[in-house]
């Protein structure tokens, strides 16, 4: 009797347990269910946001822009001002005319002053051929005929353009009146980088840039988070930036997909004989804001000093000039600095 009572208490007790883990199992799943669905509603509605974001730009975006035909291509460009020489500003790596917005302004007063999208950026249409350093010179080149920009040039570029331009110069060199290179890339910055720093300063996976521009939650996020912490969330480049990546991110992957081509190629190219060059150079600590590892912070900065003195032997008249208020990004924190520079060239 007794066996019989306590066989019969623990298969209640291990029913009980069966379904109670039953119903738990149940439960979760339809937990996760859920979390499954409300998950795919958002993507649906953040992709429905963004295709509705590019359709409003799109509307106006063009409106009072000025193109002229390059390979076959649209290609924007804005040209401003009168005067003896023409002001060419080449902006870096997947960046728009947009960057140069108040510099160009200024300088409006005293030349002819030339900002554009190259193909694939912003308003310009791909043309669909290779990012290399010949190619956007030939682009340039085609740019300043078909626009009749006066001659001589005073060469502004920054970032990733003091490679890009370089066969330009080489190829232009007595049309030339000056050079200003600011925060120029050096074509050996990456081979003289530890795989620590490469990988401090790796950008995010293809496949997640893709998928947060395609699902609104770029558009979104960036609306309360600064793209970069040297350009102020309500700054107007803030917000064209962020507007139109999804025109620009692609040809922005391809120039990543080609840098270690043209480094190498700008390699060649050692010397401007006696062009005035300004190499102005950023010495504000908001560049290394990103980097927690002080060790990999004292390596960037090394191989940023050195690689900025490295350029001033392009030419046999160069001097260096430190933007106190910056770090990559002069246009924005040391505009003034930037226009006082140019203006000596004049």
């Amino acid at each position: 009797m007794g066996d019989g009572f306590g066989n019969f208490s623990t298969l209640v007790l291990t029913l009980d347990i069966s379904l109670n883990t039953g119903y738990m199992t149940g439960f979760l799943f339809s937990l996760l269910k859920w979390f499954f669905l409300i998950g795919i509603a958002l993507l649906l509605v953040g992709i429905l946001f963004e295709q509705y974001s590019r359709w409003k730009l799109e509307k106006t975006a063009f409106q009072d822009k000025t193109f002229v035909e390059i390979n076959g291509k649209p290609l924007h460009y804005v040209k401003k001002g009168e005067g003896r020489y023409t002001v060419i500003f080449q902006s870096g790596m997947g960046s728009s005319h947009a960057i140069w917005q108040q510099i160009q302004d200024s300088l409006s007063e005293d030349a002819v002053t030339m900002a554009y999208d190259r193909n694939g950026i912003m308003f310009s249409e791909s043309n669909g051929l290779p990012v290399t350093n010949d190619q956007v010179s030939e682009e340039l080149e085609l740019l300043l005929e078909k626009t009749q920009c006066p001659k001589p040039y005073i060469l502004v570029g920054h970032s990733m353009a003091g490679i890009y331009l370089r066969p330009f110069i080489r190829r232009n060199e007595a049309d030339i009146a000056g050079l200003v290179f600011v925060e120029t890339a050096h074509p050996r910055q990456r081979t003289e980088s530890s795989p620590e720093l490469i990988n401090a300063l790796r950008q995010p996976p293809r496949w997640l840039i893709k998928f947060v521009l395609n699902t609104g939650i770029y558009r979104g996020l960036f609306s309360f988070v600064p793209l970069s912490p040297e350009i102020p969330i309500q700054h107007p480049l803030h917000r064209q930036e962020r507007d139109f990546f999804y025109r620009t991110c692609d040809k922005v992957l391809e120039e990543l997909d080609n840098d270690e081509l043209n480094f190498k190629d700008a390699e060649q190219y050692t010397s401007f004989g006696s062009i005035p060059l300004t190499v102005i150079m950023g010495t504000n600590e908001v560049r290394y804001a990103g980097i927690k590892d002080s060790n990999i912070q004292d390596e960037y900065r090394m191989l940023v000093d050195k690689g900025q003195h490295d350029l001033l032997n392009l030419s046999s008249n160069s001097r260096l000039v430190k933007a106190e208020n910056s770090g990559h990004v002069v246009q924005i924190n040391d505009a003034s600095l930037l226009i006082a520079e140019i203006r000596r060239m004049l």
